[in-house]
C-alpha cells in the first residue's frame, strides 16, 4: 500500500509541475509591512569601531520589496554579495564620530509576496547552476551521503522522480526536532543523517546534500514564515526551505520540513511554496565584504554585528509584520 501511496504522489507532483498548471495555481498572495528591530546590548568594552550587516529580500518572481526605510546613527550603504547576488545593508560607524553605543536600528519595507510554482527555464538559470552542484562546508556530497542517494532513488526514473523519492524519505524517516543545539538548527547533513532530526535548517541540508551527489542542483533558501491567520503581530525566527532544478521545468520549490508538520499538504509542498513567507537570502558559506572575521557565515538571515573588529553575539534583534491586504 505504501508504494501505491507514494506512486500516486509521484503523479501528482508532476501534474502540479507543469507550467500551466504553477500559473493557475499560483495566485494565493498577501502584502505585509515588515518592520526589523535590532539593538545591541551593552558590550563589556568600550566601543570604538561598529560594523552590522543586515540581509535585506530582493525582487523576485514571487516578491516585490518596496518603500525601504532606514532609522540608524550608522553610515550605511549597500552591498551586493558574489557568490548568489545577495543583497546587503551595511552599517559602519561615521569616520570621527564620538564613541557610543549605537541607538537602536529600524529597517523596515513593504513586500508583495505570491504563492510560488515552478520557475520557467531561462539561459540564466542554466549557466549559473554549477555552484549549486558544488558541496558547502557542512553540506557534503559524497560517501554515506551519495551511498543513501543512491539507495533511496533505486529505481527511480529522471530527476524529478528522485528528487520526490528523497522529499518522501526524509518525511517518513525524520523527525522535526529544536531539542538539541548541537544538532538542530545547524544545518549540518551528516548531523542530521546520524540523529534523524532536526529542523528546516536540517532537513533541507540534507535534502541539498542527496540532490547533489545525484547531479541534481538544489539550492537553499531562507527568511521568515509569517503567521497565517494574523494580522499582525511578531514573527518567530527564520524558516527555509529548499528548490532543485529539472532542465526544461526550471527550479522547483519544496518544503519538507512543513509537509511533516501538516500532512495535509504532503503532495502540495512538493512544487509549490505558500504565500504565508518571505525570502530574504539564498545560498550557503557567505562572504561578507568587509569582515574582519574572514570566516564565511553558515546562512543569513540574521544580522552580522562585529564590535571592534570582534564578533559580536549579544544582539537582541525583532521581526514584526502587519498584513496591508
Amino acid at each position: 500500500m505504501k508504494s501505491v501511496v507514494v506512486l500516486c504522489a509521484a503523479v501528482i507532483g508532476v501534474v502540479l509541475l507543469s507550467n500551466k498548471s504553477s500559473a493557475l495555481l499560483s495566485v494565493r498572495e498577501r502584502v505585509f509591512f515588515i518592520e526589523e528591530r535590532l539593538l545591541l546590548k551593552s558590550p563589556s568594552v568600550k566601543i570604538d569601531d561598529v560594523q552590522i550587516w543586515i540581509p535585506i529580500p530582493s525582487n523576485d518572481e514571487w516578491q516585490t520589496v518596496g518603500g525601504l526605510n532606514l532609522k540608524s546613527p550608522l553610515a550605511a550603504n549597500f552591498l551586493t554579495e558574489k557568490k548568489y547576488g545577495n543583497k546587503i545593508l551595511y552599517l559602519r560607524s561615521k569616520q570621527n564620530a564620538k564613541a557610543r553605543r549605537p541607538q537602536e536600528i529600524a529597517v523596515s519595507y513593504k513586500i508583495q509576496r505570491k504563492e510560488r510554482g515552478a520557475s520557467e527555464e531561462t539561459p540564466q538559470y542554466r549557466k549559473d547552476l554549477s555552484r549549486y552542484l558544488k558541496p558547502d562546508k557542512t553540506v557534503p556530497i559524497d560517501g554515506q551521503i551519495q551511498e543513501l542517494a543512491v539507495k533511496i532513488t533505486a529505481g527511480k526514473a529522471g530527476d524529478l522522480e528522485k528528487a520526490k523519492a528523497i522529499y518522501d524519505y526524509l518525511i517518513d524517516n525524520y523527525s522535526y526536532a529544536r531539542d538539541d543545539p548541537k544538532v538542530c538548527g545547524i544545518g549540518n547533513s551528516l548531523l542530521t543523517l546520524h540523529y534523524k532530526k532536526g529542523m528546516c535548517t536540517d532537513w533541507h541540508s540534507l535534502f541539498i546534500s542527496l540532490a547533489r551527489s545525484l547531479g541534481i542542483p538544489a539550492k537553499f533558501e531562507i527568511g521568515f514564515r509569517v503567521p497565517e491567520g494574523k494580522k499582525e503581530g511578531e514573527i518567530e525566527g527564520y524558516h527555509c526551505w529548499a528548490a532543485f532544478y529539472i532542465k526544461a521545468r526550471g527550479w522547483i520549490p519544496l518544503d519538507a520540513s512543513e509537509a511533516y508538520k501538516h500532512p495535509e499538504k504532503r503532495d502540495y509542498f512538493f512544487g509549490h511554496i505558500d504565500e504565508n513567507r518571505f525570502a530574504v537570502t539564498t545560498g550557503r558559506d557567505i562572504v561578507l565584504k568587509n569582515a574582519r572575521n574572514r570566516e564565511p557565515v553558515n546562512f543569513f538571515v540574521y544580522p552580522y554585528v562585529e564590535v571592534n573588529g570582534s564578533l559580536f553575539k549579544d544582539v537582541d534583534f525583532r521581526v514584526s509584520f502587519k498584513e496591508l491586504k
